[in-house]
Order: C-alpha cells, then sequence, then structure tokens
C-alpha cells in the first residue's frame, strides 16, 4: 500500500519570476530515501470567452518551451495584483487576464473546473472559468501586457475547434479541458 512521504531536505536549485525548483530528499515508508525535483508556481487561471454559445476567442503565441505557436485559452498566473482569499485571487486574476490578452470584460465569469496541471513535477494548479456577456475594452481601459508578451487574437467557431480537436491540433491540455466544458454545455443546451 502507498504511504506519504516525509521531507528530510529542501534545496532551492533556482529562483525567478514565474517559477522555483526544489530539489526535495523525501523517506519513503521503507526509510529508503529518493529525490524530487519540484516546480513551484503558484496558483494559475484560464478562461473560456464565449462570444455567444457558437464562437470563442483564443489567443495564438510562440511557446518558447515547445518551439511552436500555441493556439489557447486566455490564462495567467495569480499574482500580487489580485487580493483576497485563493477563490477570490483566482477571480481577480480571470477579469485581469481577460482585459491584457483580449481586451474584453467578462459580465459573467463561472468557473468550471480546476486542479493540478503536471502533479509529476509542479504543485502548479489552474482554475478554469467561462466568460460570457462579454464587453469590449477602449484604451483607456485597457491594461498594458506583460512584458515580452505577443499574440494574436482569434475569434474560432465550435465547429472550427471540433476540426482542431479531431485533427490533433489542439496541443495545450487547458484548452482541451475548454473545449471539453464547451462541449458539454452545448450538449445541455440542446446543441
Amino acid at each position: 500500500m502507498v504511504e506519504k512521504e516525509t521531507c528530510v531536505s529542501n534545496d532551492i536549485k533556482y529562483e525567478g519570476p514565474i517559477f522555483k525548483i526544489d530539489s526535495r530528499r523525501v523517506k519513503l515508508f521503507d526509510g529508503s530515501l529518493a529525490q524530487r525535483d519540484v516546480v513551484t508556481r503558484g496558483p494559475a487561471v484560464g478562461i473560456l470567452p464565449l462570444i455567444d454559445e457558437d464562437h470563442a476567442v483564443f489567443v495564438k503565441q510562440w511557446r518558447e518551451p515547445v518551439q511552436d505557436f500555441v493556439l489557447e485559452i486566455p490564462a495567467g498566473k495569480v499574482d500580487a495584483r489580485d487580493h483576497g482569499d485563493i477563490k477570490t485571487a483566482c477571480r481577480e486574476a480571470a477579469i485581469r487576464e481577460l482585459n491584457e490578452e483580449i481586451r474584453i470584460h467578462p459580465g459573467k465569469l463561472e468557473a468550471f473546473a480546476d486542479g493540478f496541471e503536471a502533479v509529476g513535477f509542479t504543485d502548479s494548479k489552474i482554475a478554469l472559468y467561462v466568460a460570457t456577456e462579454l464587453t469590449h475594452l477602449d484604451g483607456a481601459n485597457q491594461l498594458p501586457r506583460d512584458e515580452g508578451e505577443y499574440l494574436d487574437v482569434v475569434t474560432i467557431s465550435y465547429d472550427e475547434m471540433t476540426s482542431l480537436y479531431e485533427a490533433g491540433q489542439l496541443n495545450d491540455l487547458k484548452t482541451i479541458t475548454a473545449y471539453f466544458h464547451w462541449t458539454i454545455r452545448r450538449l445541455k443546451n440542446g446543441q
């Protein structure tokens, strides 16, 4: 039977603006020691912005770690600009990210899932939302994008997303999860 591991030492190998890497020695249930490298990032959010039940807004950007352009739902890290308990801070981050990335404000923002992104090496947890009743923000109300963040904002129909999914062209799991939520939402509405 599996049992809890106990951390006996922790050595921070790297600490930067987005994440840190810890090298941990853990004691296993049988008394032996093992190493666990852990990326600590903190909470993040992702949002499926629905223009209507048939169209949503996505971003496409270059992602250096995978050396490719990736189609994604707007997303980002919860940071010092977001206040309150974790639930409130995540909602604030979702609203902020929608402004920064696609220049809209949601009339309604509903949480539909949260979970760990890659439990084998990181504690990062993402809260996912669907945004509706979208209002475009003009220049005076727009927040600046993150430094070095360049992206294309694209509107895609549900049928186009289905074709991308079936062709294996969606490669971001938060976006695939949002697509599944969109599918369930449409099924519940008889579409």
